[in-house]
């Protein structure tokens, strides 16, 4: 693939990079653009280990992209409790203000001793049923007085209650905005060094020879592999028939794919639902020995430094030595060596 036939870089989180900013834990430290690896002059070698920075940086951006997205679920949820709560308050305002002129009339026959004793009731009825009528009637009146006291007290509490909810959120809201404005400072100082590291790749890309830049962009391998049966050799299937397939940055298919976006894509095909980085994928099924892989099986590298938080690569085992993978700009899905940079740090079995 030329230099001419490359796609520009599209942005995974343009619809994000309007929202809001997320403060949560530190990230790892930004990736810097590379001097050449060891003072090696090698147009080959500096291109391999450039694109393995960028890929580093762009685990980094997709990790605050997902942080910043949980950071503004954590926003919304926070704003619809303050409003919840808000509206608890006008409903409890609304029936004090429904029982306030009724207590307020008990209140002024009370003052006024507009309630007679039984014996004045007695004294001052002409007959029997007279004196019975009218004590029903006060009884009446004495539970409705109690029921409407009772009635103010349930609604004066409901809603101090409801106000104090209010507040609460209220906070919560405003913390989870101050999260949230955090998150796409993140974000943005994280696609910001992206696109340095990717700049950096593609002059890299540039000063190889043509023949070598020829060569990288053709599918090498052509051959058939088959997994365990089941979802694994689906998955395994699946990312197979993305061969000759362009490298995209934070790409997840159909047709273009970083390599997260393959695996998680591949893994789809077989109905199982994978992470979306290679460092979230590292923790998704049983860990393999190097020396017991199976077709299926997830390859992650690192820096060399044993990692799991340094891990930028992964790929898919096919048998023989060999992954199905995504590397990096310049190049396609392909068959390759499981050496890949050499830094190979561990492997997931993802079902079985």
């Amino acid at each position: 693939m030329t230099p001419q036939r490359r796609r520009a870089f599209r942005h995974p989180i343009a619809a994000t990079a309007a929202l809001v900013v997320l403060g949560l834990a530190t990230l790892p430290a930004a990736a810097q653009a590379a001097p050449p690896p060891g003072g090696s002059q090698d147009p080959m070698q500096r291109y391999q280990e450039l694109g393995a920075q960028a890929a580093k940086a762009d685990e980094d951006l997709l990790g605050a992209q997902e942080s910043l997205t949980a950071r503004q679920n954590d926003r919304a949820a926070a704003d619809a409790a303050v409003a919840k709560a808000n509206g608890e308050v006008v409903g409890a305002q609304a029936a004090i203000d429904r029982l306030r002129p009724q207590a307020n009339q008990v209140a002024n026959a009370a003052l006024e001793g507009g309630q007679l004793s039984n014996t004045a009731l007695l004294l001052d009825s002409s007959n029997r049923q007279e004196f019975l009528d009218r004590a029903s009637i006060l009884s009446l009146l004495a539970e409705r007085k109690n029921e409407t006291l009772t009635g103010l007290q349930r609604a004066v509490a409901s809603a101090n209650n409801a106000k104090a909810a209010a507040e609460k959120a209220q906070k919560s809201a405003q913390l989870a905005a101050n999260d949230a404005a955090t998150a796409l400072e993140e974000v943005q100082g994280r696609k910001t060094d992206l696109d340095k590291q990717i700049g950096e790749v593609r002059k890299a890309l540039a000063q190889l020879p043509s023949a070598a830049r020829t060569k990288l962009g053709q599918v090498q391998d052509s051959g058939s592999y088959l997994g365990p049966p089941g979802a694994a050799n689906d998955a395994l299937q699946a990312a197979l028939s993305k061969r000759g397939s362009e490298y995209q940055w934070g790409a997840t298919g159909p047709s273009q794919f970083d390599c997260s976006g393959l695996t998680s894509w591949a893994y789809k095909q077989a109905g199982i639902t994978l992470p979306r980085t290679s460092r979230q994928q590292f923790t998704s099924g049983k860990a393999v020995p190097l020396d017991q892989l199976v077709a299926g099986d997830l390859l992650f590298y690192d820096d060399g430094s044993g990692s799991a938080g340094a891990i930028h690569h992964v790929g898919m085992y096919v048998g023989n030595g060999k992954m199905v993978d995504a590397p990096t700009e310049g190049q396609l899905v392909d068959v390759r060596p499981i050496r890949g940079d050499g830094h190979l740090m561990g492997a997931r079995r993802i079902v079985g």
